[in-house]
């Protein structure tokens, strides 16, 4: 958003250089992007958030300026001189949610001739090219006020009707750009008797365009459906000055001081014009947005100890209306402002980032552990033992797939907005994703899998575990359900899931829920260790590997244990290759690790890390038999 130094001033008086301002608008979530002298003037190109559609005007920023220096705002009133005309628009609104409000008035008499200069400067600085005093005024009030602005050809409007609807998918318009362009569904559009003549929100058609023959005009402000203006203009490719603001949402009190504001600019570069009447029609009323608060919530989110009188006096500067425990939130901020969070966020720009004190938080120094997270942890540890891999998976499904696994989709949760025909659903079991999973490895051949996740219904959602062979061996699984203690079958998948699925190899699967768990097992330890805090030493490690022989029965994480214990020096060991072969010996496997070495002291020397290598090996020897490979 491109912003006039001087245009600014008109709204509010402030002793700031460019420069200057640039930086506290920056620091008041306002960045600043470049600043460029235009004469003796500075334009200021600002990055807007999609949040703060009230800011992509000279008016919006201005209001930030006035609450950022506390310095009162001066919008000036508007005195129209308006009088009745004979002729008149007749304004029908099909659906009411797709344009809340609806405001014009007709300008006979009009000349259309270039603008003054003064305003040709001003909307050239923001990046518009001058074409006649209609188009640039419209213009000028939109990035002076924020309300997108239209002017209509009167006499081209049949029988002055001005339908406003949703167009249907093929529907075409040619817009004022020339291109003929075939409309999807759901666009705003108006109408009369005959033609289609205005891409409402985005841009104006031909059918309706102001010419150098015009000679009364409807100038119109409304206020449309956001979600239908971005919507439309992402199906055309086709995005306006005005389709971005009205995307992100108008001022819904706006729109009259927007058309007055054009009216009157009108009226001054052709005096012979008529101005006509206000038409304002309403569809909703507005009514009042309101955000209930306490005091000590804003204290506590922001880190701050602030009074009533200065949160009151903060929220009152950004035109918040406070009273007691509620705060009256203006009509060009209800787009923003939803929730007591939100004023807080507004309360701390006010009071300044770098003005909140830093307070280092309480550690916290008895945590009661969970003991559903330790089960489900340690659950996972027992599968990984035992040769299994975890997965992670989206908890998104389609309905084709969750009806082929017997599931009723009355009973599970639909996506209001899904992106996708894929996520329409949340999956009501990790069966879902596991096939998933085995239908992108149909090539692996040893596919043993697991996964620890959510699932949901209708009423609740719940902890589940999913576990996956493929293959016919079921002794395993078996041994699984056995060692975790848990009432579970191993099931076998039906062909036709199979099928289904393009999975051409038996698969096995188990699936319980968590909470099935047992709370003491003999075989698995739920008990979380506490850890063990060092300091971080000024050195770097030294890395060793080593490759030992083992009996095949002897799991990896016990001699990474092993090694850790055996030295002080040893900061941590990892595997990076398990090996059986006949050549190591009956039900022997080779396993080697990558040794981490460090002392805080000073760097370990060659002979040092020889020393804890052999001292290694020889607890290894001791507790589990092992042989060290050398080849």
């Amino acid at each position: 958003m491109k912003i006039l130094l001087s245009w600014l001033k008109d709204y509010v008086q402030f002793d700031k250089s460019a420069d200057e301002l640039a930086e506290d608008l920056s620091m008041f979530a306002h960045e600043v992007e470049s600043i460029k002298k235009y004469g003796d003037d500075f334009v200021l190109d600002l990055e807007i958030t999609p949040n703060r559609g009230d800011c992509l005007s000279h008016l919006g920023i201005a209001r930030q300026i006035s609450a950022m220096y506390d310095k009162s705002l001066n919008i000036p009133e508007i005195e129209i001189d308006d009088v009745e005309l004979s002729k008149n628009i007749k304004v029908v609104i099909e659906k009411q949610s797709i344009c809340p409000r609806f405001t014009a008035r007709i300008i006979d008499n009009v000349s259309i001739k270039e603008s003054p200069k003064w305003l040709q400067e001003r909307i050239t600085a923001y990046g518009f090219r001058p074409i006649n005093n209609i188009v640039d005024i419209t213009n000028y009030a939109m990035i002076d006020a924020g309300q997108p602005l239209h002017a209509f050809d009167y006499d081209k409007i049949k029988y002055g009707l001005m339908r406003i609807r949703l167009s249907k998918d093929g529907e075409k318009v040619t817009t004022l750009d020339g291109k003929e362009r075939f409309l999807p569904s759901e666009a705003i559009i108006i109408e009369d008797e005959e033609k289609i003549f205005d891409l409402a929100g985005i841009m104006g058609g031909q059918a309706s365009e102001v010419t150098n023959d015009t000679k009364t005009i409807v100038l119109v402000g409304s206020v449309f459906d956001p979600i239908l203006i971005r919507r439309a203009s992402k199906k055309l490719h086709h995005q306006t000055d005005a389709s971005y603001r009205y995307e992100r949402g108008v001022d819904f009190e706006g729109s009259v001081y927007g058309v007055n504001l054009a009216a009157n600019l009108i009226k001054e570069t052709a005096p012979d014009a008529a101005v006509g009447k206000l038409i304002d029609k309403k569809q909703v009323e507005s009514d009042k947005q309101t955000v209930d608060f306490t005091y000590d919530q804003i204290n506590r989110l922001i880190g701050t100890n602030l009074d009533k009188a200065a949160i009151d006096s903060y929220l009152t500067r950004l035109h918040f209306k406070v009273e007691s425990d509620t705060v009256y939130v203006p009509s060009f901020r209800w787009y923003d402002v939803k929730i007591w969070q939100d004023l807080a966020e507004e309360v701390a720009r006010v009071f300044g980032y770098n003005s909140i004190s830093r307070n280092t938080p309480a550690l916290a120094t008895n945590i009661t552990q969970n003991k559903e997270w330790m089960k489900r942890e340690s659950a996972k540890d027992y599968l990984k033992e035992k040769g299994f891999t975890e997965v992670y998976a989206t908890s998104f499904s389609n309905k084709d797939k969750i009806v082929l696994l017997g599931y009723n989709l009355e009973n599970c949760v639909r996506i209001i907005n899904p992106i996708a025909p894929e996520t329409e659903f949340l999956r009501p079991s990790l069966s879902v994703s596991l096939l998933s999973a085995a239908a992108k490895n149909p090539w692996s051949p040893d596919l043993n899998i697991f996964e620890v996740a959510k699932v949901f219904d209708i009423k609740k959602e719940y902890w589940q575990i999913g576990i996956l062979s493929a293959g016919k061996n079921t002794k395993t699984l078996q041994e699984i359900i056995n060692g975790l203690n848990v009432k579970a079958q191993v099931a076998q998948v039906d062909q036709n899931i199979l099928d289904a699925f393009k999975i051409r190899r038996p698969i096995n699967m188990v699936i319980f829920n968590s909470d099935e768990l047992p709370e003491n097992n003999q075989e698995i330890n739920y008990e979380v260790s506490q850890n063990k805090l060092r300091d971080i030493s000024k050195f770097a490690p030294t890395i060793r590997d080593i490759s030992i022989i083992v009996n095949a029965d002897i799991e990896s994480n016990e001699i990474e244990k092993a090694i850790t214990a055996a030295s002080s020096a040893v900061l941590f060991a990892e595997k990076f290759d398990e090996f059986v072969s006949d050549k190591f010996g009956l039900n022997k496997k080779s396993l080697a690790f990558h040794i981490w070495l460090q002392n805080k002291t000073d760097v370990v020397s060659e002979s040092e890390a020889n020393n804890e290598i052999d001292c290694i090996v020889k607890s290894l020897q001791a507790s589990f038999k092992a042989e060290q490979r050398t080849q």
